[in-house]
């Protein structure tokens, strides 16, 4: 039996009608990585640029900042402004509300860079180089230690300190970390490391 144009027409809308139903497809979510999500802390420098502002105002505000101990920064025309706990992002939105809320500003723009803000983490105690680190987001409680020199002659890996934001994180056996090194802590910036001599 020979087809018709009938069937040929049928044929066009099932294979259209398939085509339809098939489901989307699923959306692979990509990893957000660098500096751009890290938090400010306190002792962070960024630099901060300012647009949509006339003229005269400008040069107020293409500063550097450095976060206060009390995790403010002090920006020309609005004051105090928290930094501690942002993100760059949140932080260039707080300082724009700020101003239009003010109405100092109608349209502003601000664009912080905190890309060569540099954290350290402290190493004290019975260690050979007793020394402040630059941190790295993969930094451990033995590898700072190893990046010192190791422990000293009056060194012990019993009870190692990590002081974080004033109050003690915890006490660390180096031994056992050794046998065990997924019970080997990352460190954060500001974190002070106290090896008992």
């Amino acid at each position: 039996m020979r087809p018709t144009l009938g069937s040929f027409v049928l044929l066009a809308f099932a294979t259209v009608g398939l085509q339809a139903a098939s489901p989307a497809p699923i959306p692979v979510a990509v990893p957000v990585t660098g500096g751009s999500i890290a938090t400010l802390r306190t002792g962070d420098v960024f630099e901060m640029r300012l647009s949509g502002m006339p003229a005269e105002f400008a040069a107020d505000f293409n500063l550097q900042f450095t976060i206060g101990q009390e995790g403010t920064v002090n920006v020309p025309l609005i004051g105090e402004v928290k930094a501690v706990g942002m993100t760059a992002s949140q932080l260039e939105r707080a300082i724009q509300g700020k101003l239009l809320a003010d109405k100092i500003f109608t349209r502003p723009t601000v664009l912080i860079n905190i890309a060569q803000a540099t954290r350290y983490v402290s190493i004290s105690g019975g260690i050979r180089a007793p020394q402040r680190l630059s941190w790295s987001s993969d930094l451990t409680l033995s590898s700072a230690i190893g990046n010192c020199g190791g422990l000293s002659d009056f060194g012990s890996g019993k009870g190692v300190r990590i002081i974080r934001e004033g109050k003690v994180a915890g006490a660390f056996d180096l031994k056992e970390i050794s046998k065990d090194p997924s019970r080997d802590p990352k460190l954060l910036p500001g974190d002070q490391v106290i090896v008992r001599e």
